[in-house]
């Protein structure tokens, strides 16, 4: 863009209340921007002005001002400040949302984990365990109690990360670090060094911001262990100590002929934890695929 293109635009009101628009979009992003980002404030017929001057280059989708410091050397020149401020959005994660309730619910779990090694947490445990699903295991074969006490864990599971946990915040995270990501790769392409650094100042912003939502995931997964860490050791009580359960556990696998559910398949995983992680799979699939699809289509 020469001189004379830059200078008709400043002497036109509407051109250069656009350029300063523009020029402030661009400097606070990543060097680039849309009509769709502006279109709120220029006119159609001026958005068309600065293509035809040359003032806007189109970049594959989006759009570079050729000259910045030209351009806000002549706004500074006709006393035209350009708009503070950003216009992009900034996500940054809430520090505070593990509370003093979420804190203590994590020591809590630590000590259930704890069970795994400590027969009297263990003990504890399971009395009240065996006392609520006892019953149960009197009904239905070993299996089948698998495969249901997984599809509970499941529900419970996706119910409490669905009140814990923004999906949709952290969805949106990743795709703005997505299309920084891109900008950033064709600002490196057309060799605009002030769009790099600013953009590469952008993405350690949204790493920062991602990681800290990161550490919120953990939130729901320590109240799930409330139920999952239960389950698991009355489950290896129940298949290790039948004589001591209300029922004795199936001694073979259906199909698989006998093949005893406590034996050793590779380390300290046994044939029925092969089972239940298989089971428990297959239900956090179904059930997130099932809530998915019913949230989706329930009206708002």
């Amino acid at each position: 863009m020469d001189d004379s293109a830059l200078n008709s635009l400043i002497e036109d009101e509407a051109s250069r209340r656009a350029l300063a628009k523009v020029l402030t979009y661009a400097e606070n992003g990543d060097g680039t921007v849309t009509y769709a980002a502006v279109n709120d404030v220029i006119e159609a017929e001026t958005w068309g002005r600065l293509l035809k001057t040359g003032a806007l280059i189109p970049v594959d989708s989006v759009f570079v001002i050729d000259d910045p410091p030209a351009v806000r050397d002549a706004l500074e020149k006709a006393n035209i400040e350009a708009p503070a401020g950003s216009d992009q959005t900034s996500t940054r994660t809430d520090e505070s949302a593990w509370r003093p309730v979420d804190k203590l619910a994590g020591v809590g779990a630590l000590t259930l984990v704890a069970g795994y090694q400590v027969p009297a947490i263990k003990s504890v445990i399971v009395g009240p365990m065996d006392f609520v699903l006892g019953p149960l295991a009197g009904l239905l074969p070993f299996p089948l109690l698998v495969i249901v006490l997984a599809t509970v864990v499941a529900l419970v599971s996706t119910g409490i990360r669905r009140q814990l946990l923004d999906q949709e915040q952290m969805d949106a995270q990743k795709e703005r670090l997505q299309q920084v990501q891109d900008r950033l790769s064709v600002a490196r392409q057309r060799g605009d060094d002030a769009a790099v650094e600013r953009l590469t100042d952008r993405q350690q912003d949204l790493m920062r911001d991602q990681l800290g939502l990161m550490k919120n995931t953990f939130r729901p997964l320590v109240w799930t262990m409330f139920v999952t860490v239960p389950v698991f050791l009355w489950l290896s009580w129940f298949v290790m100590n039948p004589a001591g359960a209300i029922v004795t556990a199936a001694p073979v696998i259906p199909v698989i002929d006998q093949i005893v559910w406590s034996a050793r398949l590779v380390g300290p995983m046994q044939m029925w934890m092969v089972w239940y992680f298989m089971s428990s799979l297959a239900s956090n699939l179904l059930v997130k695929r099932t809530t998915s699809r019913w949230f989706d289509s329930t009206p708002a």
